[in-house]
């Protein structure tokens, strides 16, 4: 009797101590770029994982995703949607979206007051959903 409530406590516990790690089915883009970001600027990072294409692409992992964010030391502190690009025009066949981006970058000069900039944050759909692309030095992932 005991191994058998233990064994339901556990199943209990197990439901509902579980991160979300999906997202919702038909997003559309400026509802998944909305999203995306807010969970960046709140530090969400289990959660923005899953809007990145290197979730999907197995090139990194939850854990060390989550770890060069934190380590990284930027943090948004604003952001704002201008306009949705030509659908197909960007890196890899992505759209790109139009935003200000307002950060702490570089973190580490001691600069006063913050990095306000407009930039090109591209997106690209796989399996009908949209996916952040990452920039890299080489290219984007």
């Amino acid at each position: 009797m005991m191994k058998k409530v233990s064994l339901i406590f556990l199943l209990f516990f197990i439901l509902f101590s579980c991160k979300e790690t999906t997202r919702p089915k038909g997003e559309d883009l400026k509802t998944a770029w909305q999203r995306y970001w807010t969970y960046k600027k709140e530090g969400y990072f289990e959660k923005s994982f899953y809007y990145e294409n290197v979730s999907i692409s197995k090139q990194t992992s939850l854990e060390k995703y989550i770890k060069n964010r934190k380590r990284s030391g930027v943090h948004i502190i604003d952001f704002e949607f201008i306009e949705i690009g030509k659908e197909g025009s960007g890196p890899m066949g992505s759209t790109p979206i139009k935003m200000r981006l307002v950060t702490n970058w570089p973190p580490l000069l001691n600069i006063k007051g913050h990095n306000n900039r407009v930039i090109l944050d591209y997106w690209i759909k796989k399996g009908g959903q949209w996916y952040h692309l990452i920039p890299g030095l080489t290219g984007y992932w």
